[in-house]
């Protein structure tokens, strides 16, 4: 696993630029909270990587085989919350944007992937919602004609609730 990049205290990058990547990034995260896989997969240059617990992943062919076949588990009754971003300039045309990366287990599985709930619900049985793991991410960005894309996304060391996890993991 790669060491992240230290943080430096300041930063040159223009505020325009730092708010951008992050929205960004929270973007790309809804997609991946909603099942959007054609847009998961769209938000990663062509030779892009996901760098993950289960493997590493170049291209759109394999990012879009790992979504759609080892991710899946990921993605139902489960909200992302990205905190504590920290934009620096990566490059040129890039940024680097750390975060924390926790995912809120407010469901169980069988609510399907990318299906929100539609109403209030009291769960006391399951204890959600609850943080189910956490980890800290870094998204290395490249700037395009389409605005942002990923060139490297990686996710660091992670720490699961093993109770609110679902068979696979």
């Amino acid at each position: 696993m790669l060491s992240f990049p230290p943080v430096r205290l300041q930063s040159a990058l223009s505020a325009h630029d730092r708010i951008d990547a992050i929205d960004f990034v929270n973007r790309v995260n809804w997609l991946f909270e909603v099942w959007d896989v054609d847009g998961m997969v769209e938000s990663f240059l062509p030779d892009g990587a996901a760098i993950h617990f289960d493997g590493s992943f170049r291209g759109h062919k394999e990012i879009r085989a790992f979504f759609e076949e080892r991710y899946r588990h990921l993605i139902p009754g489960v909200a992302r919350h990205a905190t504590n971003h920290i934009v620096d300039e990566d490059g040129p045309d890039g940024v680097a944007v750390r975060y924390h990366m926790m995912l809120v287990r407010y469901a169980f599985p069988d609510t399907g992937p990318g299906v929100p709930l539609q109403e209030a619900i009291v769960n006391s049985m399951y204890e959600v919602p609850s943080i189910w793991l956490y980890s800290p991410m870094l998204d290395r960005l490249r700037r395009t004609d389409n605005g942002w894309r990923v060139f490297e996304r990686y996710l660091g060391p992670s720490v699961f609730n093993q109770r609110l996890s679902p068979p696979q993991i």
